[in-house]
């Protein structure tokens, strides 16, 4: 049986006829280039503030950088980011980290088009004096244009009314141009960050015996002072609306854990066996934080294998994680203009596009 052919909306089907037209332009551009040959210049470059409409080019334009730098680096048989590996992208979304960006941090939140095109953007976001670069990509084809450092430049504006005391993101580890860019605004290579990842038989039947006291979180209200603290006393800055985002997604779960009624940490822990962000407030409550939330990820029905995001500092962490099985399928790389001085009781959020 056919499939029956959808109709495009006129202005709809006329901005792809001019962005496929766009993209020739570019390619042809490209190769002329690469082959010595004389070419007219390329449409200068435009930036603007990122809208609703380029959250799935943006979507498209993440997963498309980090397949080829895989496949350049020998990653891509690896890698749990590779493209192949993740589910299909939809057309209308939903896209709520994007939405959050665009309605909390829109000062950081830019976009560079060549034509009609989407060459790259950035995202940063602002909590209390932390300021967090989640995103900067731009398209292969276009780098050599100072795109990435106009971009940047614009994304360092954000906050410029706050007082910002340190600046921080995450990147993948051989990266070296975009290491090399972020060192030249300050942000200069701090902690090593290695995605492990193990099957959920291997976790499921681990030692959970502590004396922490584990209680699922529904009402981030109800510990919106909690978790304040926790990250306050962790890494010395609070991130409210970044757990408000991830009580607002249904594949996320928050755990409080605590001591004689006292909260002490929480963890994350997502359907598909991830865990993390997750923090505590001493050193000895770090570990069983994480081994409980290991074991909490390992039972939900959707989760195949159990994975995070460990700092390659924490030597304990590193040791759990391969006594529970867990392989380094990834390799990241937390920046920073100033050390975070409780990092070693700090679990990322998985991708690290936040803190």
């Amino acid at each position: 049986m056919g499939t029956a052919a959808r109709i495009l909306p006129a202005a709809t089907a006329d901005r792809n006829i001019r962005l496929l037209k766009d993209k020739a332009e570019i390619y042809q551009h490209t190769r002329n280039l690469a082959n010595g040959l004389r070419t007219e210049s390329l449409p200068e470059v435009v930036y603007r503030p990122a809208r609703r409409e380029d959250f799935l080019e943006m979507s498209t334009l993440i997963r498309s950088a980090f397949d080829g730098l895989l496949k350049e680096r020998g990653f891509w048989d690896l890698s749990p980011f590779a493209s192949s590996r993740l589910p299909p992208l939809s057309p209308s979304g939903p896209f709520p980290w994007f939405e959050l960006g665009l309605k909390e941090d829109s000062e950081g939140f830019w976009v560079a088009e060549v034509g009609h095109v989407m060459a790259g953007f950035a995202l940063s976001w602002v909590r209390g004096s932390l300021w967090y670069l989640a995103h900067l990509f731009v398209r292969p084809d276009h780098q050599g244009r100072d795109i990435g450092r106009n971009l940047m430049d614009r994304a360092m504006r954000h906050g410029k009314d706050s007082d910002i005391k340190n600046r921080a993101l995450s990147t993948l580890a051989y990266n070296p141009v975009s290491i090399s860019l972020y060192s030249r605004y300050g942000i200069y290579p701090r902690e090593p960050l290695s995605w492990m990842e193990g099957p959920t038989e291997s976790v499921k039947a681990i030692n959970e015996a502590s004396k922490l006291d584990v209680q699922r979180a529904d009402n981030f209200q109800t510990v919106r002072k909690n978790l304040t603290e926790i990250d306050t006393s962790c890494i010395g800055y609070p991130r409210e609306k970044n757990h408000e985002f991830l009580f607002s997604l249904p594949a996320d779960k928050c755990y409080i854990y605590s001591l004689h009624d006292r909260p002490v940490g929480y963890a994350y822990v997502a359907q598909n066996g991830r865990v993390g962000p997750a923090a505590t407030v001493s050193q000895d409550s770090f570990i069983p934080v994480i081994e409980s939330a290991v074991g909490l990820a390992a039972r939900e029905e959707k989760a195949f294998s159990v994975s995070l995001n460990a700092t390659g500092s924490n030597e304990e962490l590193m040791k759990l994680a391969f006594r529970l099985g867990m392989k380094i399928r990834d390799n990241f790389l937390l920046m920073s203009s100033k050390p975070f001085s409780n990092i070693s009781r700090y679990l990322l959020y998985p991708t690290g596009a936040m803190l």
